[in-house]
């Protein structure tokens, strides 16, 4: 090889190596706006500036597109924006990348879980969040997800086992027991809208296993028994609520009743109302029903002092007032009347029965066991 291919190889060498270190110089100038990008994102992210930070992040995948992190931020942003379909397709595309670890596969099907959740599409949530524990079978998030997605299905069978697996120690197994009692009461009601009363009774009396005070395991066993024509064990039961949870007994009174007086043991009633006021004078919706059949009975000044005691204790309680109003009317006492008709009537647009979610303020005007705003179980003090 003589001297000028030797000048030649080195003059193409050096060629080379220039372009490399440009190259390189150029894609280093190029990584620097991207790094800063996606820092700026994650500062206004931490920040609570979402607009800054979907941004930045938009940006970040424009330039690097091997910025798993940012895609995944990006999409959780646009599910915050309720661009669900927009969320999901980010998520859905991370998830076929090659080479994932575990790690951050975890990680993209817990936003693809929650993308999932929010567009209320709970089967995908249950599947999603099943890959999860198939590549971490003690993720705790995952399982408590997975637990919601169950409560919404109605999957009560699978929501006990896996509140029963999540319990960690004795205590939480009993803090527990009245959410299962009323998963139980949950199934029970789908087998009595079925009419299958026999079944729907196991399942309610299975709720009185997990918790002798569930008020709707014993309020809906004695419907199941008037269906199949049972009064005397509906009445049973009835009672059996009045003896374990006195305080929510005014759920059935107008239930016992009627039942009571179907059988011809409508005189019972006033007996069972004042034991209820032995225990507690100031029960009014006990004394409201009292004085109800004192008027029946035409005990007008029996009745008139129950709604006097009722007023004492409660001086805004408009049924005792209308009640009151209804008496003076009934025995000529119409000036009476009419005053208290005129200053009632400023009232009455709040009259009602109102139950309110002691988690987020949620009323509604039945009983209900689980709030359907927050979700959260036994909140309405019942």
């Amino acid at each position: 090889m003589n001297s000028t291919h030797i000048i030649i190889i080195f003059a193409v060498s050096f060629i080379i190596l220039l372009i490399i270190a440009f190259w390189a110089r150029s894609r280093r100038k190029e990584a620097i706006p991207s790094q800063r990008a996606y820092l700026e994102a994650l500062k206004a992210l931490v920040a609570g500036e979402d607009k800054i930070a979907f941004q930045r992040f938009k940006q970040v995948v424009t330039e690097d597109t091997n910025n798993l992190d940012a895609y995944l931020k990006l999409g959780d942003l646009f599910r915050k924006k309720g661009q669900l379909d927009k969320a999901l397709q980010v998520h859905n595309e991370l998830t076929l990348r090659y080479g994932l670890s575990d790690e951050v596969r975890v990680e993209i099907l817990k936003s693809l879980a929650e993308d999932y959740i929010e567009a209320k599409d709970w089967d995908k949530g249950v599947s999603t969040l099943n890959d999860i524990l198939r590549l971490d079978h003690h993720n705790l998030w995952a399982k408590r997800k997975l637990l919601t997605c169950y409560e919404e299905l109605s999957s009560w069978d699978e929501a006990t086992k896996l509140r029963e697996e999540l319990s960690r120690d004795k205590q939480e197994k009993e803090r527990n027991y009245p959410v299962l009692a009323l998963y139980k009461v949950f199934q029970g009601n789908e087998l009595a809208s079925k009419e299958e009363y026999h079944k729907a009774r196991l399942a309610y009396k299975e709720a009185l296993n997990y918790d002798e005070k569930c008020v709707p395991a014993y309020l809906y066993l004695g419907e199941a028994y008037t269906a199949d024509r049972r009064p005397e064990d509906a009445i049973t039961y009835w009672r059996k609520l009045l003896e374990m949870v006195p305080q929510a007994g005014y759920l059935i009174f107008d239930r016992l009743e009627e039942t009571l007086f179907e059988i011809g043991s409508y005189s019972e009633m006033a007996e069972i109302y004042d034991r209820i006021l032995k225990d507690n004078p100031k029960d009014i919706k006990a004394l409201q029903a009292l004085a109800v059949i004192s008027e029946k009975k035409g005990r007008r000044d029996q009745a008139r002092e129950s709604y006097k005691r009722i007023l004492e204790i409660d001086p805004n309680y408009l049924p005792a007032k209308l009640n009151l109003i209804k008496i003076c009317q009934e025995t000529g006492q119409l000036e009476k009347a009419k005053t208290d008709l005129e200053e009632l009537s400023f009232k009455l647009g709040k009259r009602g029965e109102s139950f309110n979610c002691s988690k987020c303020g949620h009323k509604s005007e039945i009983p209900l066991w689980k709030c359907p705003t927050c979700k959260e179980w036994n909140s309405f003090n019942i």
